[in-house]
């Protein structure tokens, strides 16, 4: 079984990360994922909604993963001031076989912090001024497209949650169809037919 893990910390933003956890659990029991954070302890999201940590940083060697997930954050001010929080996805930063980082929208000043993002190209839903603000984000990388995968480092911004979690998948080794969590159509209305649901067989 291949394993996940979700960095959680005060203000994480999980709307952002939910397709691609969607993805994951439908997986059919081929991956498992566990949360980890500085303390076992409740986090509130930006939305309030409370998930408890499983696992502190202690506890958990992030290199022994597949697939690490860092939500976007509400404050990024307030996980980067914890040094637990880079000193841990700094163990990621070495030669050797490592889990893809799958990060959102502003957890990006996170992996910078732990260097990671030196020799990377990226993009993220970071304003302009945290650029100019925290200078050991290498702006020199930024690429500003709705996802940027680079040295197994997958990052987007806030509106490209869709598209964030196909591309994550995809370089997991699942299979994700260009389709999946499109829109609603609005050319015309859905058929009865359509919206009537077996389970599979």
């Amino acid at each position: 079984m291949k394993r996940s893990l979700v960095m959680l910390y005060p203000g994480f933003c999980n709307f952002e990360i939910s397709a691609l956890t969607e993805i994951l659990a439908f997986q059919e029991g081929d991956w498992s994922l566990t949360t980890v954070g500085a303390d076992r302890q409740l986090y509130e999201g930006e939305d309030h909604l409370q998930v408890m940590a499983q696992k502190d940083f202690t506890e958990v060697n992030p290199l022994d993963y597949d697939l690490l997930i860092l939500p976007g954050i509400d404050n990024y001010h307030i996980p980067l001031e914890d040094p637990r929080n880079a000193a841990f996805l700094a163990q990621l930063n070495v030669s050797t076989k490592r889990p893809i980082i799958a990060a959102m929208s502003s957890s990006p000043v996170l992996l910078a912090k732990a260097g990671l993002l030196d020799h990377t190209k990226f993009t993220g839903g970071l304003f302009e001024e945290t650029y100019e603000l925290n200078s050991f984000i290498p702006k020199e990388n930024l690429i500003r497209e709705p996802v940027v995968s680079d040295n197994g480092i997958i990052t987007s911004s806030f509106q490209f949650f869709r598209e964030f979690a196909i591309v994550a998948a995809r370089a997991c080794g699942i299979k994700v169809q260009d389709s999946a969590f499109e829109p609603a159509r609005t050319d015309r209305p859905y058929t009865a037919e359509e919206l009537t649901f077996h389970l599979p067989k």
